[in-house]
């Protein structure tokens, strides 16, 4: 089982990792030194978080799903159907790319989140350091655990399509329904942006964990069953 999953693994990484490794350096080293750099510079905690998790999470996010790129490109999918791997193992391996990529995620926004809050005041803020990791790590999975049964279902730019329509489409359901409430019911609104505005002022660093880490659990489930979902889509597949 181990040696199958750990096969794919490396053949997966060897993908990733065939355009070169200087983008995988300053993936990996250039963006924190940079986000450092610029910290010591300017001593402000404001904005490290929020480029961190942004820059690093929208650069991790790809790196699972370029090699549904890579073999779709170089055409080399078909390497999947006669290496001598289950195909079980070969899905179980890309998705330890992706925790891998996960655990990357939240170090380096430890990393760079951390390293603001220490130029700003010389202390580290541990609870809104947790937060922010907890916050970059399950967007994250949850990302990822959509993106990852689309590809194996279709290309990479089908999956991609297919993803800007889930998003537009729930925005759309969510805009419609604030639009209805606020037609029918304006009163409601204003007092549900009063509550969520209050409470989160309410709310200290510590406070803040409880709901991250229950954004933890449905990351897990909503891998779990990500991961379900792509064998049956792949054991299901002829090459």
């Amino acid at each position: 089982m181990m040696t199958g999953v750990l096969r794919a693994f490396v053949l997966d990484v060897r993908r990733v990792a065939s355009q070169g490794m200087f983008s995988i350096v300053v993936l990996l080293i250039g963006f924190p030194a940079a986000m450092i750099l610029l910290g010591s510079i300017s001593g402000g905690v404001s904005y490290m978080p929020g480029a961190a998790v942004g820059g690093v999470s929208a650069m991790l996010a790809l790196l699972p799903l370029n090699t549904f790129t890579f073999e779709q490109q170089g055409r080399n999918n078909w390497m999947n159907g006669v290496i001598p791997v289950r195909r079980v193992h070969q899905v179980i391996g890309r998705y330890l790319v992706m925790a891998v990529c996960m655990l990357i995620l939240a170090l380096e926004v430890a990393l760079c989140a951390g390293a603001g809050m220490w130029f700003e005041s010389g202390t580290l803020l541990l609870p809104e350091l947790v937060v922010s990791v907890l916050i970059a790590v399950v967007a994250y999975a949850l990302l990822e655990a959509v993106m990852l049964p689309l590809c194996y279902r279709f290309t990479y730019q089908k999956a991609l399509l297919t993803m800007m329509l889930i998003c537009i489409g729930f925005g759309a359901v969510v805009a419609a329904a604030f639009a209805l409430l606020a037609k029918l019911a304006p009163a409601s609104i204003d007092a549900l942006i009063s509550w969520v505005v209050s409470s989160a002022e309410a709310m200290s660093g510590a406070d803040v964990i409880w709901p991250a880490l229950g954004g933890v659990v449905l990351a897990a489930v909503a891998v779990a069953a990500s991961l379900a979902v792509s064998l049956h889509i792949y054991l299901a597949k002829e090459f």
